[in-house]
């Protein structure tokens, strides 16, 4: 088995049923984030070194409690035991390889396919008072309908992150070809109350800002949040939804555009 670091900020298990090696491949990254994964599957030895906690193992594995697999697991940990690799913490030693290849698109290459992919226009709101706070997003997306959850990503440099993670709340509202001065003012003004000046915003139960007149308002708790690359993806429980009828708008080519409607043959 081998834990994979990856650059994009996620951590995963490979080859979970392979008892015959335990490494650990990472990608190119910056040191400090790179020491930041590593400290949470376990902690570094040395250079090449990795002291693995097996607990975290048997998490990523996804197949703790399966009779077959533990067996295989506990030989596995015997083994490393009866070499000198486990410590007195019972964690596991582990040689660490850097990937030395990425080969991934540049970022200008990024940028050009992803304003060829329409997408939906979403303000997202939270905090109250004179710390309300608000972002324009065009990657909400469907996520579960048992629990019926939503998510979105916000990158780790904005003014909105803060204070969705201090608030766990938030509120997002699809907007329509009448919100232009919405989007301006998301786009433009300071966060705070000056960004919520245009559009009527109303405050619901919780303290949090609601568009009346969004395509639809989808009220949520934050469940889950994950690092991923530059950004993080907040995933929410929808508590409470409101629609209404009204012409939606897209972000396209780095433009908003209206949605024609087309009969199809």
């Amino acid at each position: 088995m081998r834990i994979y670091l990856s650059n994009a900020g996620a951590i995963s298990l490979r080859e979970p049923l392979d008892f015959r090696r335990l490494d650990v491949l990472a990608d190119p990254q910056p040191s400090d984030r790179l020491e930041r994964a590593i400290a949470r599957v376990g902690r570094r030895e040395d250079e090449r070194h990795i002291r693995l906690s097996p607990s975290v193992l048997r998490f990523l594995s996804k197949h703790a409690g399966d009779p077959q697999w533990e067996a295989g697991f506990s030989a596995m940990v015997d083994y490393a035991a009866r070499h000198g690799w486990v410590d007195e913490r019972g964690d596991i030693r582990a040689h660490m390889v850097v990937n030395e290849r990425d080969d991934v698109v540049s970022v200008d290459d990024f940028k050009a396919a992803m304003r060829a992919l329409p997408a939906g226009i979403s303000a997202v709101s939270t905090g109250d008072g004179e710390q309300v706070a608000g972002m324009i997003v065009s990657s909400l997306t469907s996520i579960s309908a048992d629990p019926p959850m939503v998510g979105f990503f916000v990158q780790q440099t904005s003014s909105t992150r803060d204070a969705l993670l201090r608030n766990g709340r938030f509120v997002a509202n699809i907007l329509g070809e009448n919100h232009g001065g919405v989007i301006q003012a998301f786009l433009r003004q300071p966060q705070g109350p000056a960004r919520f000046a245009q559009g009527g915003w109303v405050v619901n139960e919780l303290g949090l800002p609601v568009l009346p007149d969004a395509l639809a308002s989808i009220e949520c708790d934050i469940v889950c949040t994950e690092v991923l690359g530059t950004h993080d993806f907040i995933v929410g429980k929808m508590r409470k939804t409101a629609c209404r009828q009204a012409q939606p708008v897209i972000n396209f080519n780095a433009a908003t555009h209206r949605i024609a409607p087309v009969r199809l043959q």
